[in-house]
């Protein structure tokens, strides 16, 4: 997941973020849906140092 919100730039993203919660906050609390973006959003903060951790340089090939 790392690796895609860094390719995507969405892990930078404000608004990415938002939408998230958006949707979280309008799914019933009992549904399976509720749990993926609840689980994304509080692990945001992990999330966020792995981001700006430094990746080196990419492989060449």
């Amino acid at each position: 997941m790392i690796e895609l919100l860094k390719e995507t730039g969405y892990g930078k993203s404000e608004a990415f973020l938002r939408v998230a919660q958006a949707i979280s906050e309008t799914l019933p609390l009992d549904s399976k849906e509720k749990k993926l973006p609840g689980g994304f959003l509080a692990g945001r903060e992990r999330l966020s140092q792995e981001l700006k951790k430094d990746t080196g340089q990419g492989k060449l090939f």
